[in-house]
Formats: C-alpha cells, sequence, structure tokens
C-alpha cells in the first residue's frame, strides 16, 4: 500500500481561544513537502500545517505526520 499525506492549514490566534482548520490539500508526493506546505501557508496565511498520513485510500483513517509552524502569520492581536 502506498502513503499518501494531506495538509490541512489552521487559523490559531491564542488571544481569542481560537485554533479552527481552514483547508484541505492533497500533497504531491513528487515535489518537496516542506515546498508545498509552506506555499500552502501563505495562500491561507495560516501559521499551522499539519501534514496527516495514510497508508489507504481512505481519508477517514488520518494519523499526524508532522507539523509547520510559521511565526510570520501568528496573529499579532493583545
Amino acid at each position: 500500500m502506498s502513503k499518501s499525506y494531506v495538509a490541512v492549514t489552521y487559523d490559531v490566534c491564542e488571544h481569542n481561544d481560537l485554533y479552527e482548520d481552514m483547508n484541505e490539500y492533497n500533497l504531491d508526493s513528487s515535489v518537496d513537502m516542506g515546498k508545498q506546505v509552506k506555499r500552502f501557508a501563505e495562500q491561507d496565511i495560516a501559521p499551522l500545517v499539519k501534514v496527516y498520513e495514510t497508508a489507504s485510500s481512505d481519508i477517514g483513517e488520518l494519523t499526524l505526520y508532522k507539523e509547520y509552524k510559521f511565526k510570520e502569520f501568528e496573529c499579532d492581536c493583545e
């Protein structure tokens, strides 16, 4: 079984108790994962992107693979 990866962008604001998923993207295994994740974070202005792994075509069985944090997209509210 081949593995596939899904990136989910999150909007996070600790000051307003916000932790909300925004968009989901299928990753292309032929392209560098970090570059794809960075592009998604820029597109959604997301401070957090989680990459999930699945070993089957069943998208319901996802396992957290890696988290990427982007300080440049963190909220600056107080």
